[in-house]
């Protein structure tokens, strides 16, 4: 419920009141004032002061039964009681009301472990703080505009709050991005094969991929994962173009390529799916797209397939045959690792602890990408960043 709108309407609404329409009603049914307090249990004392707005503090109770009685929403009866209200006491409303939103939709204590409101902030600073941070008028846009953006589709929406919060402030991202380039599918074909290699500069070699992409009309971008999500990696539909997000999640080089070859599997083969659904997150449940399996086995046989390891499973752990592979294979040795990590676990050997030191600091490859942090004064401050540097 947005107060600002009520109240522009109210002003809108001189020529009537509640007492005006009040008197009306009573004419059209015949009863005498006395019998309306009879009925709805309200003293002539309490219905003047409501009717005359001189109360000090308004029963809550007795004004909704008024407008029950005249037949009148919610909203229609809070336009027609606001008009000469003391501003003290629309304050006091418009505080609470924006305070029950809040809490329905924003989950204070993570979002304060992470920085992007702090502890004792009122009100009023939160408030601003959402608005600026989303770009948006009002606090009521992030549950009306972006809902129907997102949601309105598949009439699905997340009872999960960061999840929630994840995905719109994601997808504002991408609008605020605005990839120029038409999205191209041959050109991403005749890219992919051409990715691999890449996993070996440490340095550059995320980014540059990432430029590649943007070039061909798919943008790509890297943020930290956030508390109380499982988000590896997601693909949205932006203005008829593909979007992916890679996170941190696992905080693994390997995994970051992984999870970027996966995405784009769902680029190449789930756009039409995405198309009904706005979105897909990767790491999380989803029974809009059902191609979890089909996107592993891609990204695994494109990195290293299941023959290779075994033809290298003799070898795992010869430091030197390991990376002679990799660079037969155009791979970061620790592809070979991880990929081996998990064709042991789905035989039920835990091999997770082993190769530690073969595996390089993911930061190194995502300094140039980490601009989406949390505690950021506004999205577009870093799509504009963001923008400048996939842009070639």
């Amino acid at each position: 419920m947005n107060i600002d709108e009520l109240l522009k309407q109210s002003f809108n609404e001189k020529r009537l009141s509640l007492k005006s329409l009040l008197i009306s009603q009573l004419e059209a049914t015949g009863l005498s004032r006395t019998q309306f307090e009879r009925l709805v249990k309200i003293e002539r004392k309490s219905l003047e002061h409501i009717l005359n707005n001189t109360s000090k503090q308004t029963d809550v109770i007795k004004l909704l039964k008024i407008g029950e009685f005249l037949g009148l929403s919610i909203n229609e009866l809070l336009i027609l009681f606001l008009q000469d209200r003391p501003k003290e006491e629309i304050s006091e409303l418009q505080s609470a009301l924006e305070l029950t939103f809040i809490h329905k939709y924003f989950d204070l204590k993570t979002l304060s472990a992470i920085n992007f409101i702090q502890r004792g902030d009122d009100v009023s600073t939160i408030k601003n703080r959402i608005e600026t941070f989303f770009g948006l008028r009002s606090l009521y846009e992030y549950e009306r505009d972006l809902n129907e953006a997102l949601y309105s589709r598949t009439k699905r929406s997340f009872d999960d709050k960061m999840k929630d919060f994840w995905i719109k402030s994601s997808y504002k991202y991408f609008e605020l991005i605005d990839n120029p380039n038409e999205f191209n599918r041959e050109a991403l074909v005749e890219l992919i094969p051409k990715i691999k290699p890449y996993t070996a500069n440490i340095k550059d070699g995320l980014l540059t991929v990432f430029r590649a992409l943007f070039f061909i009309g798919v943008t790509v971008v890297f943020q930290p994962s956030l508390p109380k999500t499982q988000i590896r990696g997601a693909t949205f539909l932006v203005n008829n173009k593909p979007c992916i997000v890679i996170t941190d999640l696992l905080k693994n080089y390997a995994t970051i390529w992984f999870a970027l070859i996966h995405e784009l599997h769902h680029v190449l083969y789930d756009l039409e799916t995405i198309s009904k659904t706005q979105y897909h997150l990767s790491g999380e449940p989803d029974l809009f797209l059902m191609q979890e399996d089909k996107a592993n086995s891609f990204a695994r046989e494109y990195l290293f397939s299941e023959d290779k390891l075994k033809n290298i499973e003799p070898f795992i752990h010869n430091r030197i045959i390991v990376q002679k592979k990799a660079k037969q294979y155009n791979v970061h040795p620790c592809i070979i690792y991880a990929m081996f990590q998990h064709w042991k676990n789905e035989r039920g050997e835990n091999y997770w602890g082993a190769f530690k030191k073969e595996f390089p600091n993911y930061e190194t490859a995502t300094r140039y990408l980490n601009y989406s942090n949390w505690n950021a004064a506004s999205i577009k401050e870093t799509a504009d960043k963001i923008k400048n540097i996939l842009t070639v």
